[in-house]
């Protein structure tokens, strides 16, 4: 016998079933936007294979809701000219940020990837409740000067030198900030928006890899201040078991006699191939490729000796993943493609096996690439939540 529990059930079920079915058709439509410029209600029901009434109620949905927008005609020989819509860019932004021990840096994405706006703050890196509230409103200063409301923030990335936890709230491990153990309750007080650490060689990577439209397996070597690495199979950081795979900063060229490395060890490649490796002290990068390009010889020769140890690492790190490295970071503003021809050049010297391929390529992202990177991830999180 059939009971009304069981038919109230049975109802229910459907009811949730076609919930179910209309949050997937309004997701699919966005992300399907998402993808492209822009498009017509009749492309979008051909390439999703809905009825065009399901398309109309979803896409009017989504512009009462400020995910997406009509966005003028599409050009027609004959008859009516279709309505083209895309999304609104502005509807879900993230913040990204960079903080280093002197200084903080801020960007603002919107949802195509585009940099809206920029600051940065000079402020000495310090575990201390006094900089987490200078440092929060600072931030929130930023997002009232943008004329934002919280509803479309869809969280705060802050890249940082060091080994984050896998759900991105703790720094496991960050000796050059020495802020081991660093959370982002540490932050909440001042800045209540969902906040993730990331790893800032990480960053510098997803940043390239945004920028080059790629979602390929590569190497990045994130060359600034410090070496970073890390590394990407299919268009994701591969960070391993406990978050330290792609770490080849760290890997030895002379353990026994090498030179000494913020980590404790001796003759990490991080003392090697980083621009404090090549730089005097109080020499700044600008100044030191400045008496390059003016053919100053011992800068030359200081730098043919840098140039000499990248090589070595390159070298390596190819031999260990046969993938395509570039190099990125800082670096980027200071050399161009005769620097990587160079480079090329001195791999094919001392390589155990000949490469008749390039696999070596220059980073394009001069200016805040690990905000940026930092910021994007929270700009996926919020699409895939649609």
């Amino acid at each position: 016998m059939v009971t009304v529990e069981a038919i109230q059930g049975g109802h229910n079920m459907a009811i949730s079933n076609m919930q179910s079915i209309k949050q997937s058709n309004y997701s699919a439509i966005y992300k399907l936007l998402y993808s492209n410029n822009k498009l017509s209600k009749q492309l979008i029901a051909e390439q999703l294979q809905l009825s065009l009434p399901t398309v109309s109620s979803n896409l009017q949905e989504l512009i009462n809701n400020q995910l997406v927008k009509k966005n003028g005609k599409f050009e027609s020989q004959m008859g009516r000219r279709a309505t083209a819509y895309s999304i609104n860019p502005t509807a879900i932004v993230s913040l990204g940020v960079e903080i280093f021990y002197d200084h903080a840096s801020v960007v603002l994405i919107n949802t195509l990837g585009d940099l809206i706006a920029t600051s940065r703050l000079s402020l000495m890196f310090e575990r201390q409740e006094s900089y987490f509230k200078q440092f929060g409103t600072w931030i929130s200063n930023f997002i009232d000067n943008q004329k934002l409301k919280k509803s479309q923030i869809a969280g705060v990335g802050i890249g940082i030198q060091g080994l984050v936890s896998n759900d991105g709230q703790t720094i496991l491990y960050g000796k050059i900030l020495n802020c081991t153990g660093l959370s982002t309750t540490d932050f909440k007080p001042y800045l209540n928006y969902n906040i993730t650490f990331y790893h800032d060689a990480d960053c510098v990577a997803v940043a390239e890899q945004e920028q080059n439209k790629s979602n390929g397996d590569a190497i990045y070597l994130s060359i600034g201040e410090h070496l970073g690495t890390a590394i990407m199979v299919d268009g994701q950081i591969y960070s391993g078991q406990n978050g330290r795979s792609g770490t080849m900063e760290h890997i030895t060229l002379d353990s026994h006699q090498g030179r000494q490395c913020y980590c404790g060890k001796k003759g990490c490649i991080e003392t090697y191939c980083s621009l404090s490796s090549l730089l005097v002290d109080n020499e700044s990068a600008t100044a030191f490729f400045n008496r390059l390009n003016q053919n100053d010889q011992g800068t030359v020769a200081r730098w043919k000796t840098y140039l000499d140890y990248l090589a070595d690492a390159i070298n390596n790190l190819h031999m260990f993943v046969d993938n395509p490295i570039y190099l990125a970071g800082e670096i980027v503003r200071f050399i161009d493609q005769n620097t990587i021809d160079a480079l090329a050049e001195r791999t094919k010297k001392i390589t155990a096996f000949p490469d008749d391929y390039n696999y070596l390529f220059l980073g394009k992202i001069t200016d805040f690439a690990v905000a940026i990177g930092a910021g994007l991830p929270k700009i996926d999180e919020a699409i895939n939540n649609i």
